[in-house]
Formats: C-alpha cells, structure tokens, sequence
C-alpha cells in the first residue's frame, strides 16, 4: 500500500519521506526557547512522520527528505535540523526503553505475587479445617494467584508488543538518511 504514497530510492531502497519546510525554522516547535540545537521539532511534523511510519512496513528503511523553499543552501542550519531531529528521537528512544523495563519489572512483580499466593494457598489447603470462611479465603488465595499470573503474561506478551514496535520504529528514524533540496 504504501509503494502507491511514498517514492522509493532507487540507490539504497529506501523510503522516501518527503517534507516541505517553507523556512528551516518552520521544523522547530515555535514555542520552544532552548537553543536551537535542542528545541523541539515541531508536534505536527512529528505526528505526521509518525503516521507515514505506521503506512510503512517496518522492515524498509527511511529517507527524510526536506524541501526548503526559496532559499539558498545554510550548512549551518541544516547541521542545526539535522542535530534536533536526532536529539528528539534520541529523547524519546530512551524514554520508550524505560516504559518497556518497568513493564517487565512490573510484571515480575505480579508473577512473584502470583506464586506467593498459589503457593499460600497449597500450603494451607492442608493444614486450616475447613469451613465456609476458611474455604472462601483459599479460593480467594488461588483465584487472586491466577488473576496476578495472567495480568504479568498479558503485560509481557500483548502490551510489550506496542512497546516493542515503538522502539523499531524511534529506531528507524534515528538510522533514516536526511537529505535538503531546494
């Protein structure tokens, strides 16, 4: 699908992003006062660099490619784009890593609850009389070790996934070819 909205390079095989700036200032977010080597790129362009990412397969790689128009080629300030625009991924790579490492720590957490409580649970099955409330509590033990179990295999195995993504796509920006034309 994306091969009919994106053009290809024909010498590397790369995807071409293609972005139109109608001033090098226009990348930056308008409202960041940092210097310009760590201003924020601007939230539109970024969105849009995050859609046309989702379009394209994950395994092909990325050329940005920005228009400047009706200016004269500035070394200076393309050096200047190019740093932010590895600065903000950059940024946003490793909070990406921590959201994925606290999911993992958090989901050995609830497995170590799980166990805790199915253990509880074998150990007092045998040695507490039955009763009603003794009887109630154990199948709480053991409904309550089963529901901690399934909640740190679903955060590993289906909310790690989107996580997982996330990185190879911040990664894909962060490896893509940034070429100016004017």
């Amino acid at each position: 699908m994306y091969e009919n909205l994106y053009r290809e390079n024909v010498a590397n095989g790369n995807i071409i992003i293609e972005i139109v700036l109608d001033d090098y200032m226009h990348f930056f977010h308008q409202w960041d006062n940092a210097i310009f080597r760590k201003r924020d790129m601007h939230p539109e362009l970024a969105a849009f660099l995050d859609i046309c990412s989702e379009d394209i397969s994950l395994n092909k790689k990325l050329d940005i490619q920005f228009y400047v128009k009706n200016k004269s080629r500035d070394k200076s300030r393309e050096k200047m784009i190019i740093e932010s625009y590895h600065n903000y991924y950059e940024f946003f790579g490793r909070m990406e890593k921590k959201k994925t490492k606290r999911n993992f720590r958090y989901a050995f957490v609830l497995l170590l609850v799980a166990l805790v409580l199915i253990f509880s649970h074998t150990i007092l099955v045998e040695s507490v009389p039955i009763r009603v409330w003794s009887e109630v509590f154990l199948e709480g033990l053991l409904i309550g070790g089963w529901v901690f179990m399934w909640e740190s295999l679903h955060i590993v195995s289906f909310e790690s996934q989107d996580l997982f993504k996330r990185n190879k796509e911040l990664d894909r920006f962060l490896k893509a070819t940034i070429t100016f034309k004017y």
